[in-house]
């Protein structure tokens, strides 16, 4: 009896040991495969997987992108937030008047609803496009994809 517990409890273990393992590859960073020509330069990307399951939970702001010293900013309660945008879905050329993530097109300057929250830098993980350096501060605003069904 305890040579079978002990057989099943080695299994189990080596098995755990297994799938960890393999789990770790699947969640290595890898560059997506992303035709940058098309993405936005001067600012902060992220890669925005539209397979990634998302939760029904959305956090909305009321706040407003603003540009200062040749960065584009996201103030929300008065505090100035480096905004990181989902790569995929955002349209915007520095001077632009408006930018656009996925279905809505925000007015710089202008309050607004937006989806968005902050988060750390270790969150985001790696930047598919990055500003300049004296653009990224110490809090960031993820700007998340809203009115964009999955394929």
């Amino acid at each position: 009896m305890n040579k079978t517990l002990s057989v099943i409890v080695a299994t189990c273990l080596l098995a755990g040991c297994a799938s960890t393992s393999s789990m770790k590859e699947n969640n290595s960073e890898t560059e997506p495969d992303i035709d940058k020509s098309t993405i936005p330069s001067g600012i902060f990307t992220y890669y925005d997987d539209p397979a990634r399951y998302h939760l029904p939970v959305e956090y909305f702001l009321i706040g407003k992108f603003v540009t200062q010293n040749d960065c584009l900013l996201f103030e929300a309660d008065n505090e100035l937030y480096t905004p990181v945008l989902p790569a995929k879905y955002t349209k915007y050329t520095k001077g632009d008047a408006q930018i656009t993530v996925g279905n809505e097109t925000y007015n710089i300057g202008e309050t607004g609803d937006i989806s968005a929250r902050p988060l750390e830098k270790k969150y985001i993980g790696k930047f598919i496009t990055e500003g300049p350096s004296h653009c990224l501060l110490a809090k960031l605003m993820k700007i998340e994809v809203r009115g964009v069904k999955s394929p």
